[in-house]
């Protein structure tokens, strides 16, 4: 039987997936904060939420390897909204300094 991509359990799946792949962040708590791959701070809890100063969505990328695109295989990957946007990494997230 084929999954349905709107079954829960296989979407909370591939958010578990791409969660884990993400570089932990020293010192906190690995469940709930990680960086995505351009060092973007990402809290488990602010999946989906673009209102959020750590808010982090899921993509899909082409496979690196020769077999996974011959298979035409996806990975998925956890990135910071922002990323999905495509504002620089470098972005600061603090209140103008006054000149």
């Amino acid at each position: 039987m084929a999954r349905l991509s709107s079954d829960p359990f296989a979407i909370l799946q591939g958010r578990i997936r791409a969660w884990e792949i993400c570089a932990r962040i020293p010192g906190c708590d690995k469940a709930i904060w990680r960086q995505d791959g351009a060092g973007r701070v990402m809290r488990w809890a602010d999946f989906g939420d673009r209102f959020s100063r750590y808010g982090w969505e899921m993509r899909t990328c082409p496979s690196d390897t020769a077999l996974g695109r011959a298979l035409k295989r996806h990975k998925i990957e956890a990135i910071h909204w922002r990323g999905v946007l495509g504002d620089d990494a470098r972005h600061v997230f603090d209140l103008p300094r006054a000149a």
